[in-house]
């Protein structure tokens, strides 16, 4: 902004005269103080003490003009003293055309949302909230950094004309602790070809999804697997083969096939043979395969010697799609559970593991769904072969294939694990394993990892190496009100957030990680996650714990970065959770963008919004003043900082797991987005010990949008 001259220019580390601030009388007093009267402490630029000028008449007759020329410069002031405890911050600031982007920081960790400074002529703001931050009694600094500047800005001046502090809470008691989850983690050896099903043909056969059991009586291993000449024709494979070998590692001997299609029993081909034994007995699993893809049937034969098998009377054991199958059986606990691959809905959605629970091997109850791929679409996509084992304390889930593209995917299997068998959702993937459709085979105190696939030559057995490490890094933020962990590593998001409404510390799950988790995430080129929230670059932490930013969030393979902040911000009625999202886009996206989002994933039975208590899963156009995930006797309600994110599209909801994704931007088709800086909004997350407590949502949202 072109001015007249400065009455005053203040030099780097030059003293300026305060105006007095005494302290808050009241929680809800503020203490507001003219910004060019502030100490100077650092400036990477000229700041000056700027009167009236081009038509706008500020504060005490001036403003604090920080003269930055390009991105990155800051600016570092002098906060008045202030007796201890929670504030919200907020500015009069100022805006033109040669004006930057601004974020703000107290004592070196961020607050709050950026500030566009841009406008077309000189303008005086009202009051903008900068964020919330806890105060400890003593000197405590606010730094203004210039991020950048909008597309039609000229420059990247700034201006504050007064800053107001307002007490709104006593000082955070926050307990915040990093840590760093040890555990075991497989890892595959050296690949050995074992058995080349070609043997004996006149052409190049291959196997695929295949089951390697011993026999408990003669000691002989034996082979299933799906067999047929390459190459792949899944609806043309009709017959299991079958081979036979004194140990896993061979030498392995072709038998005749196992169990050939038969269509009058309603198998067309049939796929992914998997076999237990149990009291005398060997149970043979496989997936009937027709083409009504949104019916397969799972169905049974059993032997008493792995030869000679009997198709069961029980058979569909139950008809489930789309393409229910590759089953894969074992015990937990005083029952059987089998898992299988499916979709969301048989028709198609969501790929899932699906399981089902049995006593006696026949009878399978209802499924539920032990995970659920972000990825949506047909046929068995991230959620084929699924195979779960357990070592130690904890249940591992084996998943092919980990990845949208599905031959680079082809040989990627990815490990979850968790200490609940039927719930990996959420899960930290520990590591992905180069196999596909992998089966753990365990031989005494060997391990081995199976692979085989179309084109791959028969099959291949690996030993698999357990080795003790770090599967997860984060930070324990802990108050009588609330408990949350913060996840950083290998990927950003809050992992758990309790909550007790009395502030005794006897908490309750409020969020959990049972689908997607809480937490910013991409849609590119479709719609759903394509782009999770990766291990930002670095972590700051404010010295109280009451702050923490997750700066330079990646999004898989795009040019898109995030900054997340999550600050402990208490109210008279007790701590809540605030969230704040920046995005930086730092070159074209891969594709038109689709979803830019926050997703907030409730561990409560219902999610719903001011006009409805409990939304269908579905689209709602718009962002709502708050959503609310409601149970007996506990309100967790997401408040919105109204017009934060730099647009507000769509709210998404997913009844079936208590979530709300917040859409900034939401289009179906895509759209591009260009490179910048874009605010994505502010949520608290606080609650009520009542179930739908519309007056208490009310509340949080009045006070998130209390300008200081």
């Amino acid at each position: 902004m072109r001015a007249r001259r400065m009455l005053a220019v203040l030099l780097l580390g030059a003293a300026l005269v305060a105006v007095p601030a005494g302290p808050a009388a009241a929680a809800d007093e503020p203490v507001r103080v003219e910004a060019e009267s502030l100490a100077v402490v650092s400036a990477t630029a000229p700041v000056e003490s700027q009167a009236d000028c081009c038509g706008v008449a500020w504060s005490g007759g001036r403003q604090l003009w920080f003269r930055a020329g390009r991105a990155g410069d800051s600016v570092t002031v002098t906060l008045p003293s202030v007796p201890a405890g929670q504030y919200d911050l907020g500015a009069v600031l100022t805006r033109a055309r040669d004006y930057g982007t601004l974020r703000f920081a107290v004592d070196g960790v961020a607050v709050g949302q950026l500030f566009d400074g841009y406008a077309g002529s000189v303008q005086r703001t009202g009051a903008v909230p900068l964020g919330s931050v806890s105060l400890a009694t003593g000197a405590h600094r606010l730094t203004v950094t210039v991020t950048g500047r909008s597309a039609p800005a000229v420059g990247f001046f700034a201006g504050l004309d007064t800053v107001t502090l307002r007490r709104v809470g006593p000082l955070a008691a926050v307990t915040t602790t990093p840590y760093e989850a040890v555990g075991e983690t497989p890892a595959r050896g050296a690949l050995t070809r074992v058995y080349d099903p070609s043997v004996g043909e006149s052409a190049t056969w291959y196997y695929n999804d295949h089951t390697i059991v011993r026999n408990q009586q003669t000691g002989v291993w034996h082979v299933f697997a799906i067999t047929h000449a390459e190459p792949g024709a899944p609806q043309d494979e009709k017959s299991f083969g079958h081979a036979t070998a004194p140990t896993p590692t061979g030498p392995w001997t072709k038998q005749p096939p196992a169990l050939v299609a038969d269509p009058a029993a309603g198998e067309q081909w049939i796929w992914a043979p998997h076999v237990i034994y149990d009291n005398g007995l060997y149970y043979l699993f496989y997936a009937a395969g027709n083409p009504d893809y949104a019916r397969y049937r799972m169905h049974l034969a059993t032997s008493t010697d792995l030869v000679t098998w009997t198709r069961s009377p029980a058979n569909p054991l139950f008809v489930d799609g789309w393409e229910g199958r590759d089953p894969m059986v074992t015990r937990v606990g005083d029952r059987w559970v089998m898992y299988y691959t499916a979709t969301s809905s048989p028709t198609g959605g969501n790929h899932v593991v699906a399981y089902r629970t049995s006593t006696d091997l026949r009878t399978w109850s209802a499924r539920g769904i032990a995970y659920s791929s972000p990825h949506t679409g047909q046929a068995g996509g991230q959620t084929e072969s699924p195979f779960v084992v357990r070592r130690g304390e904890w249940w591992y889930l084996l998943v092919c294939c980990d990845g949208t593209d599905y031959g680079a995917a082809y040989r990627r299997t990815a490990v979850y694990r968790s200490r609940d068998p039927l719930r990996f959702e959420g899960a930290e993937k520990v590591t992905v394993l180069d196999a596909h459709a992998a089966e753990v085979v365990v031989d005494g105190p060997n391990w081995y990892l199976s692979h085989a696939g179309w084109g791959q030559g028969g099959l291949w057995l690996a030993p698999l190496i357990w080795t003790t490490g770090v599967v997860a890094r984060g930070y324990t933020l802990s108050t009588g009100f609330l408990r949350a962990d913060v996840r950083t590593w290998p990927s950003a998001r809050i992992a758990a957030l309790e909550v007790d409404p009395a502030g005794n510390g006897n908490h309750r799950p409020a969020l959990d990680s049972s689908h997607r988790g809480t937490g910013p995430y991409l849609a590119v080129g479709r719609f759903d996650v394509t782009d999770r929230a990766g291990a930002p670059a670095r972590v700051d932490v404010s010295a109280d714990g009451s702050r923490i930013n997750l700066v330079g969030i990646p999004f898989g393979d795009e040019p898109v970065t995030a900054d997340w902040l999550l600050t402990v911000a208490p109210r008279w009625t007790g701590p809540a959770l605030q969230s704040d999202v920046t995005w930086s886009v730092n070159g074209s996206p891969t594709a038109a963008v689709w979803e830019v989002a926050f997703n907030i994933d409730g561990a409560l039975p219902a999610v719903g919004d001011p006009a409805t208590e409990a939304r269908a899963t579905g689209d709602v156009t718009g962002m709502p003043r708050w959503t609310m995930a409601t149970g007996e006797g506990l309100s967790v309600v997401a408040a919105h900082r109204w017009a934060s994110a730099w647009r507000g599209d769509n709210t998404w909801y997913d009844a079936g797991h208590g979530m709300a994704a917040w859409q900034p931007l939401w289009r179906p088709g895509g759209t591009s987005w260009a490179p910048g800086q874009y605010p994505g909004g502010t949520w608290r997350f606080t609650a009520s010990g009542s179930r739908r407590d519309v007056a208490f949502a009310d509340t949080a949202y009045a006070a998130i949008n209390a300008v200081p």
